[in-house]
């Protein structure tokens, strides 16, 4: 496992964050009004400038719906849809195929049946995803709110996959996963170590994905495939504050060595 201090003088650095539930918290109704943690914006915007390092925020939310909610501007990179959708890529601009809208299509008319009972519950629709939303019910009545999730996750079909998280259910139609993003991504750019902070379910596929060279944080309680964990979102923007004082630091002594 490679510490912050490994990483901020590794030769090529890349630093992902997930952004709901690490970089910003959450809201029951309204999924763009989220508090979000201004230190770690800062934090991130500083890395993002530095040379040999590259930012990204991989997340679940549409790529539009990613970039309309943070405040990051480039050169951070974002994904979204999972890694289905990325900025500045053609995959950022193009839709799923005929096939995959017809599962979808197929899917919301069973999801729909599936909330039309709870006002409170409801499906978000994404470019290659359907999420069944149930925290505002869960407030009011968390028996309800499991028994909806419940029936959702059985729902299958060729050419679908689904995953359950906290207080939702989402669909794919998309291969593409935070695992498989953060792979491609290294690759792309010849990363030498990575630094990942997720919180839910679903970035246990980026875990996964992490080497010893890397360094895996979760954010809150559960099982994790993770090397470290943290409590909440201070403890977030205090990781990424630690790293740009750092890589900053390495960055300055690089330049002053190659003057030399």
């Amino acid at each position: 496992m490679s510490t912050l201090s490994d990483l901020a003088t590794t030769d090529e650095l890349l630093v992902v964050s997930d952004f709901d539930g690490t970089l910003a918290g959450f809201h029951p109704s309204d999924i763009y009004d989220v508090p979000i943690n201004g230190d770690s914006i800062d934090a991130l915007a500083r890395l993002s400038q530095l040379p040999h390092t590259t930012v990204a925020v991989l997340s679940g939310r549409h790529l539009a719906g990613l970039q309309k909610v943070c405040p990051l501007e480039s050169p951070v990179i974002f994904a979204g849809s999972h890694g289905a959708e990325t900025s500045g890529e053609p995959s950022g601009e193009r839709g799923p195929d005929a096939q995959q809208l017809s599962i979808l299509q197929d899917l919301d008319e069973q999801l729909e049946a599936i909330v039309a009972a709870a006002p409170r519950a409801y499906v978000e629709k994404k470019p290659y995803h359907r999420v069944v939303h149930v925290a505002e019910l869960a407030e009011e009545s968390p028996e309800t709110a499991a028994e909806i999730c419940d029936a959702a996750a059985q729902i299958r079909a060729p050419g679908l996959t689904s995953m359950r998280g906290k207080n939702i259910v989402e669909f794919s139609v998309s291969g593409e996963n935070k695992g498989t993003w953060i792979s491609r991504r290294r690759t792309l750019i010849g990363a030498t170590g990575v630094l990942f902070i997720g919180d839910d379910t679903t970035d246990e596929l980026g875990f996964a994905t992490l080497s010893e060279a890397d360094l895996g944080v979760k954010v809150g309680p559960g099982d994790t495939a993770a090397t470290l964990r943290v409590d909440d979102l201070a403890e977030v923007a205090r990781i990424y504050q630690e790293l740009a004082e750092l890589r900053t630091l390495w960055a300055r002594r690089r330049d002053g060595s190659s003057r030399d």
